[in-house]
């Protein structure tokens, strides 16, 4: 199970990513100056893990999912490509 999917759509523009990772690190902040530092340690973990995911790993997630595509489809491209057309009659005999 995945907590946060970068190859969803929502996260392509920069501006959602960065936003995804300075809220909940604002919320860390606020917890923090509260004197609530289980919250702030809850808070900031996450936004270090978004940081990690939709930052710094960003790139390498989409270049490898764009390239599990791309050999999906070269596979279901070479299975067309067997097809002769001389499929065999029902009741598995040739005639």
């Amino acid at each position: 199970m995945q907590i946060l999917d970068p190859k969803h759509p929502f996260f392509k523009p920069l501006w959602r990513r960065i936003l995804t990772v300075l809220l909940p690190a604002a919320w860390g902040g606020v917890e923090l100056y509260n004197n609530a530092m289980g919250w702030a340690v809850v808070f900031f973990g996450a936004s270090a893990y978004a940081a990690y995911e939709l930052l710094f790993m960003y790139g390498h997630t989409i270049a490898k999912a764009k390239a599990a595509e791309d050999a999906a489809k070269a596979r279901q491209e070479d299975e067309g490509d067997d097809d002769d057309g001389s499929a065999p009659q029902a009741g598995g005999q040739d005639r």
